[in-house]
């Protein structure tokens, strides 16, 4: 009956080549030392130690190396079952694996090509005439709101916080945030941020049934539910089946910006090297 795994032994080596795992002495064994061998597949102390992140202690390293070889070890087994247990037929896998191959080379090649290459600066001008010349691509499937809110347990003292809240500007906004901290409250006091209408109502529970005229008011609203008080102030609002404010969708712009980049600069290097390829004769087609 054959025997898989490895005798005790082999974990004093691997403590020796796991110390730092910065080099070998003699005494220990080459970096190439044999640590595991299923069947005719070896596993190498050179191969274990790539694969052990560096900066860790001796203890930790020895540990990772320990765990390794054991995953090793026991895909190792799975894979010669596999292989034993499937016909031929089923274990053919020459073009799937080729094909993954290639599609793992082309995936890393363009990625660093871009990286290389692409220009990530999108000015104020592009965006704005991108958005403009696609509008389609940005109407709202709900109402899109800028908007300031506290939401406090209902035993917190506000006193002054509401008409504090009604008037502040930027200034006064620190005061508010460090009372909302104090107090435990929860709040959204970054007027640059949009929400769409759903998302907002599941932070604060709030009653539309004329949604347009509320969303139109500037006014503190200030009401209390379920145990909390809430001060709401709506700065901006754009209607369902319009086309999203720029600045709720600049981030969008950038990015349906720099995939355009993306498949421009990808496609101008494909045709290039299929010039080239043709050009210096190492392309042939055959009736």
């Amino acid at each position: 009956m054959q025997q898989w795994g490895l005798p005790i032994a082999w974990w004093a080596l691997a403590y020796g080549l796991c110390v730092g795992w910065t080099g070998c002495s003699d005494s220990t064994g080459s970096p190439s030392e044999t640590l595991a061998r299923v069947g005719q597949h070896i596993l190498t102390a050179d191969l274990v130690t790539q694969r052990i992140p560096e900066g860790l202690n001796p203890d930790d390293s020895t540990t990772a190396a320990q765990r390794y070889v054991d995953q090793w070890v026991r895909e190792q087994i799975l894979i010669a079952q596999a292989e034993a247990a499937l016909q031929p037929e089923e274990a053919a896998f020459e073009e799937e694996l080729t094909a993954y191959r290639s599609a793992l080379l082309l995936h890393a090649f363009k990625e660093r090509y871009i990286n290389e290459r692409l220009n990530t600066d999108v000015n104020e001008a592009e965006a704005l005439s991108f958005y403009n010349v696609n509008q389609a691509f940005f109407m709202l499937s709900d109402y899109a709101v800028r908007v300031l809110f506290i939401n406090a347990p209902e035993t917190a003292v506000m006193d002054t916080i509401p008409r504090a809240f009604a008037e502040v500007d930027s200034t006064g906004m620190l005061e508010i945030e460090r009372w909302c901290v104090e107090n435990g409250a929860i709040y959204g006091l970054d007027g640059d941020t949009w929400w769409t209408l759903s998302a907002f109502t599941k932070e604060v529970p709030m009653n539309f049934y004329r949604t347009e005229s509320q969303l139109s008011s500037r006014r503190l609203v200030d009401f209390e539910a379920d145990g909390r008080r809430y001060l709401v102030r709506f700065l901006e609002h754009a209607l369902k089946d319009d086309v999203a404010p720029f600045s709720a969708v600049r981030n969008e712009v950038v990015d349906m910006i720099l995939h355009r980049r993306q498949q421009e600069l990808l496609l101008a290097m494909e045709e290039q090297l299929v010039i080239k390829a043709w050009a210096d004769g190492d392309v042939e087609k055959f009736d």
